[in-house]
């Protein structure tokens, strides 16, 4: 786990009052979206001292941020009051459960990075006595946090899944339409576009695709044709049929290798 202490800001010993929670860990969001997959983690540390000045100022006057924990689209995990502190994130388990904020709105999905931050910390916290009950903050008190994007991923348990488990596309999936006129980061390129453009986009890379597909599929099946009538004049029989299954076989397995390498050269 990539960890950054409170030192690391310039913070000595968190203010805030002793506990132990040893339930779980809940799940929360900022108002509004920050566009930190797009930058450097230099913006993620401004963004985390920023939002403790906020908590411990006269807007708020708390002890210390209200969060245990952040994780940032970088995959770092960034101490807030850290262990063994009450909290001030959700009304009603704040002594018993841990928090921690993604740093990120509600038109911003959680890079696959960010992901496997949060439960790499989830299984810290479990090494250390703590519950893998995993929790939205609107899950205690009647509130938007943290967002419906984030919310779906607390209940179909892709946060709790082993701290090595790979981030798949699903763990990404979009499922509600980003208002147009927000931004959206994407996850794979980290650039900022507006949501219509992507929507547009989307649709053409899937038509494309489909055209894609039909046209291999005629071409496969007209290379097929064409090698049964060459079998043909030379007193051969040959099943069509069975040949376009084979070619389209090797395909996919070509089509398979060549995405593995892919993954394996990102990751080099």
């Amino acid at each position: 786990m990539k960890f950054q202490q409170r030192s690391t800001f310039g913070w000595g010993s968190s203010g805030a009052g002793y506990a132990n929670p040893t339930r779980g860990l809940v799940i929360h969001y900022d108002g509004s979206n920050q566009g930190l997959a797009g930058k450097s983690h230099s913006s993620c540390v401004s963004y985390w001292k920023s939002t403790r000045n906020f908590h411990v100022g006269p807007s708020r006057g708390w002890a210390d941020i209200g969060y245990s924990f952040g994780a940032c689209p970088h995959g770092y995990v960034l101490e807030g009051r850290g262990l063994n502190r009450v909290q001030a994130a959700q009304p009603g388990g704040n002594d018993t459960w841990y928090s921690v904020t993604l740093m990120g709105g509600p038109g911003e999905d959680p890079t696959p990075a960010q992901i496997t931050a949060v439960r790499q910390l989830r299984a810290w916290l479990m090494g250390k006595g703590v519950a893998g009950a995993v929790r939205g903050h609107r899950d205690f008190i009647p509130t938007s946090c943290p967002g419906d994007r984030l919310y779906k991923l607390v209940k179909d348990g892709t946060f709790s899944k082993p701290a090595s488990a790979a981030v798949e596309e699903d763990d990404m999936q979009v499922t509600d339409p980003v208002p147009v006129g927000e931004t959206y980061a994407s996850q794979y390129n980290h650039k900022q576009y507006p949501a219509s453009y992507l929507w547009v986009m989307g649709a053409a890379e899937a038509k494309r695709a489909r055209i894609a597909a039909e046209a291999n599929g005629a071409a496969v099946a007209e290379l097929s044709r064409t090698v049964a009538a060459l079998a043909a004049d030379r007193g051969q029989e040959v099943d069509a049929d069975a040949l376009i299954e084979r070619i389209e076989a090797a395909i996919e397995r070509v089509s398979v290798r060549l995405d593995v390498e892919d993954e394996e050269a990102a990751g080099s």
